[in-house]
């Protein structure tokens, strides 16, 4: 159900960094991980004790020109893998101190496209919250982003507030495509080959000056040659290519394709073809959208854009170039509608809708057969995918959100009604059923690490609705996720994508996660978790973390628990050294603060990781005091007392590609 803003607030423009939150890491991280213990312990200047700050201070101080980010990758679809990269903490930091010198600037040469649909248009200032029950929150539509919802940070979603939309899929639900369709022929999409990976830094300056002056200028201080610096030195000093995933990279290649677009502009002024009257286009970020009368025109566009990326040694991705005439429905968006139609027509079989104060809450119906209902929306989502020749994967994560959702919606319902008001508990109770079954279904078939946030939120919110309102039940709820979880962890075990594409598995630790609160004495949980840690030898840091998370620093697992710890040392001392590796300063940091590991062995190796980052040992005492201090001031990981639904909700507002 809908609710009210409650509250508007603003954020501390001053405040630079906040840019560790918003701005330098990946979406494609597990539940756990975040930067707010960093952005807290940086803006409360913690540890305080001598030698803890220290350790700190120097691990964040680069002995390199460079680091070198920790790369992995996350399944894309059935056949191949994205590569991400989580930047040291080092150039993290060093990203908010550059947007606090030149935020402006990145602002005004980010914004001189006329075409482009998502670009920092300023400095955010203002965020909305919504009332308590809600999981959603309110997004002006200009796009100011929102405040995280946790009150451990105080932030807004993102640093900069952008033009226009901040999802691709906002622009073909707008009114402007609905004119644009209304004045073009043809719709024509065109998509940059491999954006990212073959952006060449030096380019920047060719954008925001011309190439001549930045090669005269290659070693000149200023905004361009330190955006180009910057890049660099958290990417290992590489020049060709950026990393991927977080914003900052996104905002790099904003200003770049900004001058694109203007060059595109201009060539096609210079054979008289006007904007808004001859053809327009718009670019999401690597993605170009045409619209013209003839394929004549769209091809001159498109000739004119592949001589302007050429110009930045980027280059268009011809397979991917598809053309459509009026009316501009794609493949996907009738799959898409006819998708929804099914869903729609299931949903309306058990969900109904009452009006409360103005507003309008979901509540259940009666359910006869969960097994019938259920087959009946796979039926019809099979036929649609015959139909238009495609796989599950085509529409498994737009079912899986729609089921979250209205799991969300009830749950909301149940709060807002009053007990006269209110459908039966058992109705409550089979509707949650059917929707956590039904989003484990699809799921299954298709994970991605996108839904897996919609499947843990789905699971974290129908176990607190069970908990607080109809705890008889509670086992029964349980007993089910762990079992659908079981089949997910089996199903995924048996396939190799991952080991072939050496991806890791986040789309199944998101899964995981809850079953801490949800089932954490399950025996079939611990089971489950054995059989996915027999081979820690190849673990990496969010495997390492994610398990040590689950243990809970039980006595079960405390054969694994050092295991992982063996592990996590192994990374440490066989690459470059935390003040260089990103994946090595995240382990340092987070080991040392995991109460789950003996006091003891975190002493010891504090003094083994001082001594690579050129510190000398403590004594016995003051290791151990040093790191029983950094356990209280959690960095990537909160170990406990965290509240995954919080981080959930934070985790959406801070979806920004």
């Amino acid at each position: 159900m809908r609710k009210k803003v409650i509250a508007k607030g603003n954020v501390r423009r001053g405040d630079f960094l906040r840019a560790v939150v918003t701005d330098t890491l990946p979406e494609e991280v597990p539940i756990i991980f975040s930067n707010d213990g960093f952005y807290h312990n940086l803006s409360k200047s913690v540890p305080q004790s001598a030698q803890a700050a220290l350790f700190v201070e120097t691990l964040l101080d680069p002995e390199r020109a460079y680091t070198k980010p920790y790369r992995y990758s996350v399944l894309k679809d059935a056949k191949s893998a994205r590569g991400l990269s989580l930047i040291h903490p080092s150039a993290q930091l060093a990203t908010a101190h550059f947007y606090s010198k030149y935020d402006s600037l990145i602002c005004y040469y980010g914004n001189r496209s006329e075409a482009s649909l998502r670009a920092p248009a300023k400095i955010g200032s203002t965020f909305f919250v919504r009332g308590p029950i809600s999981q959603r929150n309110h997004f002006r539509r200009s796009g100011i982003d929102t405040v995280t919802i946790d009150n451990s940070v105080s932030n807004p979603a993102s640093y900069f507030a952008y033009n226009k939309i901040s999802r691709a899929h906002e622009f073909f639900d707008s009114n402007e495509y609905l004119h644009l369709e209304k004045k073009y022929k043809i719709f024509r999409t065109l998509d940059v080959s491999k954006c990212f990976g073959s952006i060449y830094t030096h380019t920047l300056f060719w954008a925001v000056s011309d190439v001549q002056t930045a090669k005269d200028n290659t070693n000149s201080t200023g905004f361009a040659n330190e955006f180009d610096r910057l890049m660099q030195s958290m990417n290992y000093n590489e020049t060709n290519g950026i990393c991927v995933g977080p914003e900052i990279s996104r905002v790099f290649a904003e200003i770049i394709f900004s001058e694109v677009d203007r060059r595109i502009l201009r060539t096609l002024a210079d054979k008289n073809m006007i904007f808004r009257k001859d053809y327009e286009f718009r670019r999401y970020v690597d993605d170009y959208y045409v619209f013209a009368q003839d394929e004549a025109t769209a091809d001159r566009v498109t000739a004119a854009t592949q001589t302007c990326l050429a110009e930045f040694n980027l280059h268009l991705n011809e397979s991917k170039m598809s053309t459509i005439y009026r009316p501009f429905f794609t493949k996907k968006s009738q799959i898409i509608s006819d998708t929804n139609a099914s869903i729609t027509a299931f949903f309306a079989r058990f969900i109904g809708e009452v009006s409360i104060d103005d507003d309008v809450a979901l509540v259940p119906k009666r359910v006869l057969r969960t097994d019938s209902l259920i087959r009946s929306l796979v039926s019809a989502v099979k036929a649609t995918c015959l139909l238009h020749s495609t796989g599950y994967d085509t529409v498994s994560d737009y079912i899986v959100a729609a089921c979250s959702k209205r799991v969300t919606d009830l749950s909301d319902g149940f709060a807002a009604l009053g007990d006269s008001d209110r459908p039966e508990n058992e109705k409550y109770i089979s509707a949650i059923m059917v929707l956590i079954e039904t989003i484990y279904f699809f799921y299954t078939v298709n994970p991605t690490v996108r839904s897996s946030l919609n499947v843990a939120r789905s699971t974290i919110t129908s176990t607190r609705l069970f908990r607080e309102n109809f705890s008889d039940r509670l086992p029964y709820l349980s007993e089910n996720i762990v079992r659908w979880t079981l089949d997910l962890a089996n199903s995924i075990s048996r396939n190799s994508r991952h080991k072939d594409l050496t991806a890791i598995p986040v789309e199944v630790l998101n899964i995981l996660i809850p079953m801490r609160e949800i089932a954490r004495t399950e025996p079939l949980v611990d089971e489950l978790i054995s059989t996915m840690c027999n081979s820690v030898e190849t673990f990496e840091y969010f495997e390492i973390v994610t398990f040590l998370f689950l243990s809970g620093g039980r006595r079960e697992h405390r054969d694994l628990i050092r295991k992982l710890f063996i592990r996590a040392k192994q990374i440490v001392a066989d690459d470059l050294g935390p003040r260089v590796d990103s994946q090595s300063a995240h382990l340092a940091l987070d080991i040392l603060a995991c109460p789950y590991i003996t006091i003891e062995r975190r002493a010891s190796w504090f003094n083994n990781l001082r001594s690579r980052c050129g510190l000398g040992g403590l004594s016995v005492v003051d290791a151990r005091s040093t790191v029983q201090e950094i356990q209280h001031h959690p960095w990537f990981v909160r170990w406990d007392k965290i509240d995954l639904l919080s981080v959930l909700r934070k985790k959406e507002l801070s979806a920004v590609y």
